[in-house]
């Protein structure tokens, strides 16, 4: 059986911000329908790998070549709080050349549908990132980065989120997401990739494995790795 394509490879790839160096040697390849969790402690280089990946910074060595659209879901919404939700979805449509149809689609799958004509200002945490993962979805991108989005949603919205994530996953959709909440994405994600003080140490299958077991494994890294 032919190994499929990586959406991604990242090769070598580090980062600095000034004299400081924040991302060391990364070796990274998703493949479609992989669904990768980055764990590790706050300032283990997760955001900054995230950016990398998007094209949103460039890195200081090594180099990421992408195979098809990718979008990414960043702690800013990049939503116009001024605008409702349907004006955003519509306004980014238009930049993607997506049809209308589709921004009605994606409203109903992320259960916006009832207050799509009320502006995003209103929105609570969990409304304004169904939003941002909406937008982000509208061109129906290879690849979907997503960092925390889970942080502050309630069970509710977090079950959206997780089944459309789940869906596209599904589809053979890739995914990279960087989150501290392993035991709420167990149930999607396929692998695990531990990143400490920039080095990702090693990406792993999920394959059946539990939260304990994983986390098992992300104590060990951290303590030895």
């Amino acid at each position: 059986m032919l190994r499929a394509e990586p959406v991604l490879a990242a090769r070598g790839v580090s980062r600095r911000y000034g004299h400081r160096r924040v991302l060391f040697d990364v070796n990274l390849e998703i493949l479609p329908g992989q669904a990768l969790l980055l764990v590790g402690p706050n300032g283990a280089g997760k955001t900054t790998l995230l950016r990398v990946l998007a094209g949103l910074l460039r890195p200081s060595g090594g180099s990421v070549e992408r195979r098809g659209s990718v979008s990414m879901v960043a702690h800013h919404s990049m939503l116009y709080d001024v605008l409702t939700a349907r004006e955003n979805l519509r306004f980014f449509a238009r930049l993607h050349g997506v049809a209308r149809q589709r921004v009605d689609e994606l409203l109903e799958q992320l259960g916006l549908a009832p207050r799509a004509d009320e502006r995003v200002a209103a929105f609570s945490r969990g409304m304004t990132q169904r939003a941002a993962i909406a937008r982000a979805l509208l061109p129906d991108p290879e690849l979907l980065l997503l960092d925390e989005p889970l942080t502050g949603l309630d069970d509710a919205s977090s079950r959206v989120v997780l089944d459309v994530l789940a869906a596209l996953r599904d589809r053979g959709r890739a995914m990279a997401i960087a989150s501290h909440q392993l035991a709420e994405l167990m149930g999607l994600v396929t692998a695990v990739g531990f990143l400490k003080e920039g080095r990702l140490l090693a990406v792993e299958p999920t394959d059946g494995r539990g939260t304990d077991s994983i986390m098992g494994r992300y104590r060990s890294l951290m303590a030895h790795g």
